[in-house]
């Protein structure tokens, strides 16, 4: 006999509760149906086993190659673009659900609507690289779209640490919801503070926020404030080294959260929104590090994978917090925000939401209001966090508290075991333990169509050139004479192979083989064609990423997009920023490391300042700096210009700098035609954001458009 357990569920199926609603979901029992994918065997195929009311199928999932990489990629990498979710979210749901499993389901579900019940789908992702995918935009893409994260009858959960949850809390006073920031993101807290606004003018919720939030103040906000609801507007980051760090003033291992979490008896979510954006990067820093902090006192963690604009992060947490506080479930309350995503645009599989087994209702309002009672505190030794990071990973595995590094070695990783109500079929029950393959998993047999093309990997060249173009000449001319490949060359500049090329125009060229020499350059290229009707917005970035996200927010309201140029030092600072900057499909440039005086350090100084930062950049965001490099302050030599050029660069100078662009902008105006091809330099300061706005509408209202260095060049 199916066991039942009650949860909330949304009256009316496959609708959603408006914002302004104010009454509780109502009450109705669930179903789990449970699907357990992977891992890898020795073969390379990855079994599926998906239960429910005491029946099982086996199944195997295969995925396409690029599907593979890109949670391969992102696994190691920390973030990777996502150029098209809704493919994405077909692609998975299309190798998941095969005749097999879907008939399961779908009987299933009629199953449910007979018994007036819902379904709860709860994903056990035993294989990392498949579970920094995003499965929360699961979709067969059939003429009714099926999206189970969406469905009020489909809830979506990842199964989190198999641990027994609390029981309900007591709520005798508003869900108390403490929200941090990383400094420069208080206007994350901003919008959320605006949308709870009704929650908190009707006693509902009790919203205390802390900006620029530092190990030590959170701690004591903890202590005070005993909260029910932990939001994190904080940048968190996967190192190079495979260690989760998160910026909350200064950097902290997600071993120290844990620790900073141990004494906040009450709490029983965690949201982590992650960094701002615009929702196209595959950010799963923030999905690793909530799946840590699951345990018996922290039953739900909700963390997105995608980082979202600030708002519409505020909208997704303020009505499932709306929620949590009129006693809704928590799949149910993350299953409204996703809605409220749905309804502006295609963010809604963004949040993450992952539950201890037999987790349900979190707090249980009650209908006086008394005083709190005093808070228990009951320290987390640190080998429950050490068994947590070992048993976790989406699914669980994989990581590394502090002073540990994850390893390319085979795991062993204890698998949540079906709940009592999902018992397996003797012959495709899964072992206790799973052994988990790092370093490589060989591709499927049969891959699912997805349209991710793989780029054909060049070969490695032996140096570089710049050259300046004559009349007449052609790629393959340029790469026969000296000693380059015509597809590189137009990769590298990033032009059209079969379009011609403008003559006196700088192209970065790789060399493969001994050839003639270059016609170089001998300064930096100060303007872009001058036939383009387009002018080069680019920015020097290397102080602080204050006003990055302000910049990012007016190009991005304006359709816009524009060169960054960044040092190694900065992006080894703000890698959430840098990796901002390429999520938002701009582009990012070289400014050296340390931004010195290129006069001043000799030419293998100049190679390492460039080299350094060309390899942080790779290691952060996947991109290269080629072929776009400024000199700091400006300052340049024919010496500097001819050592920058034999690292595959271009050296750019500008039209008119921060100061200079009003006066520019009205010599523009009485002569476009000379304005054309202008290359306008700004930097990360609060002005710049400001003015922002009005350089590009009186650059458009001219007939001049905003673009990239790229653009303007061609």
């Amino acid at each position: 006999m199916v066991q039942l357990y009650w949860q909330a569920s949304i009256q009316a199926r496959g609708t959603m509760q408006s914002a302004s609603d104010q009454s509780a979901i109502k009450a109705t029992p669930i179903v789990v149906f449970h699907i357990a994918v992977g891992p890898f065997d020795g073969a390379g195929h990855c079994p599926v086993q998906a239960s429910v009311n005491g029946r099982a199928v086996a199944s195997e999932l295969h995925l396409a190659d690029p599907l593979l990489d890109l949670g391969y990629r992102a696994l190691h990498a920390g973030a990777r673009q996502i150029e098209d979710v809704a493919a994405v979210g077909r692609a998975l749901g299309r190798a998941l659900f095969t005749p097999a499993v879907r008939a399961l389901l779908l009987n299933a579900a009629r199953t449910a609507a007979a018994d007036g019940v819902r379904l709860q789908v709860r994903l056990q992702i035993n294989a990392p690289e498949l579970a920094a995918l995003p499965w929360e935009y699961l979709s067969l893409g059939s003429a009714n779209v099926w999206t189970p994260a969406l469905r009020a009858d489909y809830t979506l959960v990842r199964a989190g640490r198999c641990v027994p949850p609390p029981p309900p809390l007591s709520l005798r006073e508003p869900l108390r919801v403490l929200a941090v920031a990383s400094p420069g993101n208080g206007h994350c807290l901003d919008a959320l503070e605006r949308a709870l606004t009704p929650g908190v003018r009707a006693g509902r919720i009790d919203l205390r926020t802390l900006s620029d939030a530092a190990p030590a103040t959170l701690q004591r906000a903890l202590a005070e404030d005993a909260p029910h609801v932990l939001h994190m507007a904080a940048h968190v980051i996967l190192a190079p080294n495979q260690r989760l760090e998160l910026d909350l003033g200064a950097m902290i291992d997600a071993g120290d959260l844990i620790d900073l979490l141990a004494g906040a008896a009450d709490l029983r979510l965690v949201t982590l929104t992650g960094s701002e954006g615009n929702g196209r990067m595959l950010d799963i820093a923030p999905m690793l590090c909530a799946a840590l902090l699951i345990d018996e006192r922290l039953p739900a963690t909700i963390a997105f994978s995608a980082p979202l604009p600030a708002g519409e992060a505020a909208q997704f947490a303020a009505l499932c917090y709306e929620q949590l506080a009129l006693g809704a479930p928590v799949d149910l309350a993350a299953t409204v925000g996703r809605a409220a995503l749905a309804r502006t645009g295609d963010h809604w599989g963004a949040p993450v939401l992952r539950i201890a087994p037999e987790t349900g209702v979190l707090f249980q309002p009650l209908p006086r209001r008394a005083a709190r009672p005093h808070s228990m505190t009951q320290p987390l030794p640190f080998v429950a966090a050490v068994a947590v990071g070992v048993a976790l990973i989406l699914g669980g595995h994989l990581f590394r508290l502090p002073g540990r590094a994850l390893s390319d070695e085979t795991l062993a990783i204890q698998t949540a075991p079906p709940t009592a109500h999902m018992e397996a079929a003797p012959t495709a029950r899964l072992p206790a333990f799973l052994p988990v393959r790092m370093p490589f998993i060989e591709p499927s047999a049969t891959p699912t169509l997805l349209p991710l093309p793989s780029p054909t990997p060049l070969p490695t060249p032996i140096g570089y050139t710049v050259h300046l173009v004559a009349a007449g000449e052609t790629l393959d001319g340029i790469a026969a004479r000296l000693g380059s490949d015509a597809a590189a060359i137009a990769a590298l500049n990033a032009i059209d192979p079969a379009a011609p090329l403008r003559p006196e125009r700088a192209l970065a060229v790789p060399l493969f083989r001994a050839g003639e020499p270059a016609f170089g350059l001998t300064e930096p290229v100060r303007r872009g064609n001058p036939a383009s009707g387009r002018v080069a917005l680019t920015f020097d970035i290397e102080i602080d990423d204050t006003t990055l996200y302000a910049i990012l927010e007016a190009l991005r309201q304006r359709n816009v997009k524009g060169t960054f140029f960044v040092t190694g030092n900065w992006v080894k600072r703000f890698p959430d920023a840098a990796r901002a900057i390429v999520a938002e499909g701009h582009e990012i440039a070289n400014h050296s490391l340390t931004h010195p005086y290129f006069s001043r350090i000799g030419i293998d100084g100049m190679a390492n300042e460039l080299r350094e930062t060309e390899r942080i950049v790779q290691e952060n965001t996947g991109r290269s700096t080629r072929p776009h490099f400024r000199f700091p302050y400006g300052a340049y030599t024919a010496q500097a210009v001819a050592a920058v050029a034999a690292e595959g660069y271009i050296p750019y100078h500008w039209s008119a700098d921060d100061r200079a662009i009003p006066a520019w902008l009205d010599r523009a105006t009485a002569d476009p035609a000379r304005a054309t091809g202008g290359i306008l330099l700004m930097h990360g300061r609060p002005a710049t954001a400001r003015m922002l706005p009005g350089i590009i509408d009186r650059l458009r209202a001219i007939g001049l458009e905003p673009t990239t260095l790229s653009e303007t060049l061609r």
